[in-house]
């Protein structure tokens, strides 16, 4: 049980947090009245790959991420069921090999890749275009600060309403039971292995598949509109949770054009971590009610 007093320092802060981020937001959207904030495109470098090539690297990244996580669930599975912390080791141990493996089928990727034009002697294309400038550590979490400040209003406001029409449609909408998983967890290991997961490697693995993968090479070949689109709409359905795809997707569109903004890869990973980090905080907190 949270004490009242840190619940409400917390809700506090939420509210600051959502009051700073629609003036960021009004800034990122170039609303009049407001400093704008320069165009959003230009600094991604081109990717030399064709539509097959991407093909392959999504499939490996979610059939490497299957596989890792059987393989966990082969040697560990019966441990995982007789646990008394059963579910949250569920979502330490499965989400770790299901990450850790997408994460994996990256340099899997370029390796096949390699000797795919090795046996045709040649080798695999360059981007003739300069790369983006890379942007410091301090300056890409920042970036991922302002980027996620930029996102909680909208994903709320996206979020109330899309759960509305669900009700009023008599749709399902319930959320992910992640508030009596954390609160049954006793184990602060498996705790730690929980945050490590949801803070860490999904924000790695799913910002490298959707941002730097998909993102990057739709919005070069087919422009920025279709690319948001594709690329959030898988965002928000890989979740598989109708209440939370509308949100999702919002915030996969914003996560993407954080990454076109700054051409890192970084920026967005940061803001992801630190939106999922604020959504666990929430739930723990009872500020979800």
């Amino acid at each position: 049980m949270v004490p009242p007093l840190l619940q409400y320092s917390l809700l506090a802060l939420e509210l600051f947090a959502l009051a700073f981020g629609c003036v960021w937001l009004c800034r990122f959207l170039n609303l009049p009245g407001c400093k704008a904030m320069g165009p959003a495109s230009g600094r991604l470098a081109y990717w030399p790959v064709e539509g097959f090539e991407v093909a392959l690297l999504v499939v490996l990244v979610l059939l490497m991420g299957a596989v890792s996580q059987g393989i966990l669930s082969h040697f560990l599975g019966e441990s995982v069921k007789a646990s008394a912390n059963r579910k949250g080791l569920e979502l330490a141990v499965y989400g770790f090999g299901f990450h850790g493996g997408g994460l994996l089928a990256w340099p899997v990727f370029y390796l096949l890749r390699r000797r795919l034009f090795a046996a045709y002697n040649t080798t695999p294309p360059v981007s003739a275009s300069p790369a983006s400038t890379r942007l410091s550590w301090p300056q890409a979490l920042a970036g991922g600060a302002l980027t996620v400040l930029t996102a909680l209003p909208l994903v709320a406001v996206v979020s109330l309403s899309w759960n509305a029409l669900l009700n009023r449609l008599g749709l399902p909408g319930e959320p992910q039971d992640l508030i009596a998983t954390f609160n049954n967890t006793q184990s602060p290991l498996v705790l730690t292995g929980m945050f490590l997961v949801a803070c860490v490697l999904a924000p790695l693995n799913e910002e490298m598949l959707f941002r730097r993968g998909l993102y990057h090479f739709l919005r070069q070949r087919f422009g920025r509109i279709i690319a948001l689109v594709v690329s959030a709409c898988f965002f928000g359905a890989i979740h598989q949770n109708l209440a939370g795809f509308l949100p999702l997707a919002t915030l996969g569109v914003i996560l993407a054009l954080a990454y076109e903004r700054t051409g890192d890869i970084r920026v967005p990973i940061v803001a992801h971590a630190l939106f999922n980090l604020n959504t666990i905080i929430a739930l723990l907190a009872g500020l979800s009610e």
